[in-house]
């Protein structure tokens, strides 16, 4: 299994649900109808008046994974409406084989 990660703040609360509306609304329901996908999530850690944002999705192996991108393979997806919004984020998505599991995660 293949976990694609990505990082980005919101400067703010509001901007924070914006963003986790919209991706339950477009990007993780675009994600789940690529061959490969198994899942994705939204991470959030409040840093003062920061919202420090992971998204990871969950592919069922590399070349699935880069389905979803629409530049070089480690491009991140962002459209420009989603740039106006978050304060910074990742111009790269990185990509991690997983090794071990457990739980619902767990192999079969």
């Amino acid at each position: 299994m293949i976990i694609r990660w990505w990082r980005a703040v919101a400067g703010s609360e509001e901007v924070l649900q914006q963003y986790a509306d919209h991706l339950e609304r477009t990007t993780f329901k675009e994600m789940a109808e690529l061959p490969g996908h198994l899942g994705a999530s939204l991470a959030v850690k409040v840093n003062g008046t920061d919202y420090e944002l992971v998204v990871t999705s969950l592919w069922s192996d590399l070349a699935s994974a880069g389905h979803f991108e629409q530049g070089a393979f480690d491009d991140a997806v962002v459209k420009p409406s989603t740039q106006k919004l978050l304060k910074s984020f990742d111009l790269k998505v990185e990509y991690f084989e997983t090794l071990v599991t457990t739980g619902i995660l767990e192999r079969g």
